[in-house]
C-alpha cells in the first residue's frame, strides 16, 4: 500500500516522543514492503523548531512551508490536499497536530484516515496534558465543550490581550477553536475515522462511543541500542544508584516525589544515591547527583549504570518511554499509576507501581528494592523478557498494523 503521513509539529533530530514514534513506525511499515511517504509543516521563524534534517530520514519527506501568523486552516488544509493528491496514496495517517489538525482531515476525506493521537490533543484545548492544578483535569473537550471553552478562555486571556500571542495559542485563536463549529470539525473527523490508534486505555475510554475502532498500541524500542546488562549485586561500600531519566525540571514529570521520598530514605539508611537529568538545582544533598541535560545517546549509557529506574510522573503520561528503555537494559522500574505507565509495568514481576504523588508510597517500594539486590536482578531481567515480548519496535508493527490497514482499505 500507498500509505501518506501528515505531521503538523514534526522535528528531526526529535524533540519529544511523537515524532521517534512516527519515525519508527513508517520505517517499520516501509520494511513490510509499504511505500510511506511523510508531509509535514515547516512553519517559518519558528526558534523552538530546528529545520527538519530531511537527509536523515530513511523515507522521502515532503515539507509545506507556513506562517503561522498569517496561517488560513482551511487553505493550509488544501495545500496539504494538493501535494497528497499528486502522490495519491491508499491510506492517510494524520499523526501529530493541535488545532489545524481536524481541518486538514476535513480536507482529505477522500481518502481511508487513521488517527493518530499521541497525548490528549482532542481532550482539552488549554492544556493538551489534560493536566490542571496539579492533577488530571476531570473534564474532557469532546464531552463538556462549554466548561472547558471557559477554562481555556481564562487560560489564554493574558496571552490574547498581549501583543504576543504565539504558538499553541495563536493556533487556538485562528482556528476559533471555541467555536461550535469547530467543535462540529472535531467531532466529525474522529467519527469518520477509519481507526484511531493511541497509547493507552485512559485515552480510549476518554474517547467514548465516538469511534468503534479504537486500537491501544504502545510505543517501542529497537532493542540493539540498548545494552542488556544484568545486575549484579554491588559492594557494601558502593551507593545503589536510583536513577530519574527525562526532561526532569518539568513540575509534571514528578521530581517533587521522587526528592521528598530520598529524604524519607535517608533518615533511615544512607546506602543509596539518587541521580537526575537536570541542571541548574540549588540542593545540596548527599543523596542527590545531578547529571545534568542528556541527549538519547548519553542517557542509554546512564541506565545500565543505575540499580532502579524511578519515573515519578503526575500527568497521565501517554505512554512512558524511559520505563520501556529502562526495562530494556534489565532495570526495575517503579511508576507512577499514571496513563501508559500503569500498563508498560508489571507490578511485583518488573517493578512496582506507587500512587502519584504519594512520596512515602514511592519510599517504600523504593526499599524493597534496596533491601533485595536478587529482587532487583529478577525484576530487571522479567523487564527485559517484556521488552522483547511487546515493546521490541518491528513486533509492535508486523503485530498491530497489518490488521487495522486491512480493515482501512475494506
Amino acid at each position: 500500500m500507498r500509505l501518506a503521513f501528515i505531521d503538523l509539529v514534526f522535528s528531526w533530530p526529535p524533540l519529544g516522543g511523537a515524532p521517534l514514534d512516527l519515525y519508527y513506525t513508517m520505517t517499520g511499515l516501509q520494511e513490510l514492503g509499504h511505500e510511506v511517504h511523510l508531509f509535514y509543516a515547516e512553519e517559518k521563524d519558528n526558534w523552538f523548531l530546528e529545520a527538519v534534517q530531511e537527509e536523515r530520514l530513511p523515507f522521502p519527506a515532503t515539507a509545506l512551508a507556513y506562517d503561522r501568523n498569517d496561517a488560513d486552516p482551511r487553505h493550509l488544509s488544501m495545500e496539504f490536499c494538493t501535494v497528497v493528491d499528486e502522490w495519491k496514496p491508499d491510506v492517510v495517517f494524520q499523526c501529530f497536530g493541535f488545532f489545524m489538525k481536524p481541518f486538514v482531515m476535513q480536507a482529505l476525506a477522500h481518502y481511508p484516515q487513521i488517527i493518530r493521537y499521541y497525548a490528549y490533543e482532542p481532550f482539552c484545548p488549554r492544556d493538551y496534558r489534560l493536566y490542571w492544578k496539579k492533577k488530571t483535569c476531570p473534564k474532557n473537550y469532546l464531552r463538556t465543550p462549554n466548561a472547558c471553552r471557559r477554562c481555556t478562555a481564562r487560560g489564554m486571556h493574558r496571552v490574547f490581550k498581549s501583543s504576543l500571542v504565539g504558538g499553541y495559542a495563536l493556533e487556538y485563536k485562528k482556528t476559533r477553536a471555541w467555536t461550535p463549529e469547530y467543535y462540529k470539525v472535531l467531532v466529525d473527523s474522529i467519527r469518520s475515522s477509519k481507526a484511531v490508534i493511541v497509547y493507552n486505555h485512559f485515552t480510549k475510554g476518554l474517547l467514548g462511543n465516538l469511534n468503534k475502532n479504537v486500537h491501544v498500541i504502545g510505543g517501542g524500542v529497537h532493542l540493539e541500542h540498548f545494552n542488556y546488562v544484568p545486575l549484579e549485586e554491588k559492594p557494601a561500600s558502593e551507593p545503589t544508584v536510583i536513577f530519574m531519566s527525562g526532561r526532569a525540571d518539568d513540575g509534571t514529570k514528578g521530581l517533587d516525589t521522587l526528592m521528598a521520598a530520598g529524604k524519607i530514605l535517608w533518615r533511615e539508611r544512607q546506602d543509596f544515591q539518587i541521580q537526575v537529568t537536570i541542571e541548574g538545582t540549588t540542593w545540596n544533598y548527599l543523596w542527590f547527583k545531578e547529571l545534568g541535560w542528556c541527549d538519547v545517546e548519553k542517557a542509554r549509557g546512564l541506565y545500565t549504570q543505575s540499580d532502579i529506574c524511578v519515573v515519578p510522573s503526575r500527568w497521565e503520561e501517554p505512554f512512558g518511554l524511559v520505563a520501556t528503555e529502562a526495562m530494556a537494559c534489565g532495570r526495575p522500574c517503579v511508576v507512577s499509576d499514571v496513563g501508559g505507565l500503569k500498563e508498560i509495568v508489571v507490578p511485583e514481576e518488573t517493578g512496582f507501581i506507587f500512587r502519584r504523588g504519594k512520596p512515602k508510597e514511592l519510599a517504600r517500594c523504593l526499599c524493597k528494592l534496596l533491601d533485595d539486590p536478587a529482587l532487583r536482578r529478577q525484576m530487571g531481567d522479567a523487564g527485559r523478557k517484556r521488552v522483547e515480548d511487546i515493546y521490541e519496535w518491528k513486533k509492535v508493527i508486523q503485530t498491530h498494523y497489518p490488521p487495522i490497514l486491512e480493515a482501512a482499505v475494506r
